[in-house]
């Protein structure tokens, strides 16, 4: 077990860790099945944890940031992915130099496209509170490429203010949600 799972455990027991539904306390409440997670340079078997809401009695899947709902690729391959398609480069292109299928890849960029407003919505949001000195320029092209200079300028933010060590799209996914789930708007909002 990592460090970043005993401390999400511990919080979990603890009752520290909150529904995304209603903020109520999560409770322990299992395991999900263990698969395998392709990482840029290796793979890791991950059994997520299962909690279970007290007030609204939902169960919910714990994922470390490395890993994202519904994708057998980590956050790193797949922001890769976005980062290259932001730098004008084809699927297919990406898929090569990633050894992924061109498919795969291309349903990871539609995915993001169709959730880019929201995302830089949400970045924005982010850099804003967090750096309010920061020049807010919107980047011109497609949503993609807006969303993505979003989500790189969001992480500066947090990486600088709050000293976190979090790879940019690990903070990607924790702010927004990246490709799947809601993102997270920051106290006050």
């Amino acid at each position: 077990m990592s460090a970043e799972q005993v401390v999400a455990e511990d919080d979990l027991v603890a009752g520290r860790l909150c529904c995304p539904v209603c903020d109520g306390p999560l409770a322990p409440w299992g395991f999900a099945r263990e698969r395998t997670v392709r990482l840029l340079h290796e793979t890791r078997l991950l059994r997520p944890r299962r909690a279970c809401c007290r007030r609204c009695e939902r169960t919910h899947v714990l994922l470390p940031a490395w890993a994202l709902a519904r994708r057998r690729d980590g956050t790193e391959v797949i922001g890769r992915a976005l980062l290259a398609k932001a730098n004008g480069q084809g699927h297919r292109t990406i898929a090569a130099a990633l050894g992924r299928p061109p498919g795969t890849v291309r349903g990871w960029l539609r995915t993001f496209t169709r959730r880019a407003g929201a995302i830089t919505t949400t970045a924005r949001l982010w850099e804003r509170v967090l750096d309010p000195s920061a020049d807010q320029q919107i980047v011109s092209g497609p949503p993609l490429v807006g969303a993505v200079d979003a989500l790189g300028r969001a992480a500066r933010a947090c990486r600088s203010r709050l000293k976190l060590t979090a790879s940019p799209w690990e903070l990607a996914v924790v702010l927004t949600g990246l490709l799947h789930g809601p993102g997270r708007d920051p106290p006050g909002f």
